[in-house]
């Protein structure tokens, strides 16, 4: 970040993009969170869309967050089935159940909420049952 305020020059990696956008929100440099947004957006492919759209949402940028639901909507079979989507958050995973433009059959949608329910059990340290599934999806 002292580089940039300093020189104006950014070197953003996917290693470090986030915890540079965190920075730059957190020390108010809109500059900054400027080139990370742009390169979270030119790198945003279906494999990642899940992961950045909650980054998106968790750091307040709708923009992008508009952008990986459309990707979501374009590529949904291959959003659901990267890695990244079992590891969403509840609100994340209701948000994309709320649309209707994905872009998949209903019954592949439902196979992928039931492994996203499985991964939040274990997350949970929950047995995985059919109980703890249904507990765990709550209002989705």
């Amino acid at each position: 970040i002292f580089r940039f305020l300093y020189s104006d020059e950014v070197q953003i990696g996917p290693e470090t993009v986030m915890t540079t956008l965190y920075t730059a929100k957190k020390y108010a440099v809109p500059a900054l969170e400027a080139h990370c947004v742009d390169f979270l957006t030119k790198h945003l492919r279906a494999d990642n869309a899940f992961m950045l759209l909650t980054q998106a949402r968790l750091f307040d940028e709708p923009q992008l967050a508009s952008l990986c639901l459309d990707t979501i909507d374009k590529s949904t079979m291959d959003a659901i089935s990267a890695e990244g989507f079992t590891d969403i958050d509840i609100d994340t995973l209701c948000a994309v159940l709320e649309r209707d433009t994905l872009s998949i059959r209903e019954s592949r949608l439902f196979g992928a909420v039931v492994r996203w329910a499985e991964a939040e059990c274990q997350r949970q340290q929950l047995p995985v049952t059919f109980g703890n599934k249904q507990e765990v999806l709550g209002r989705a």
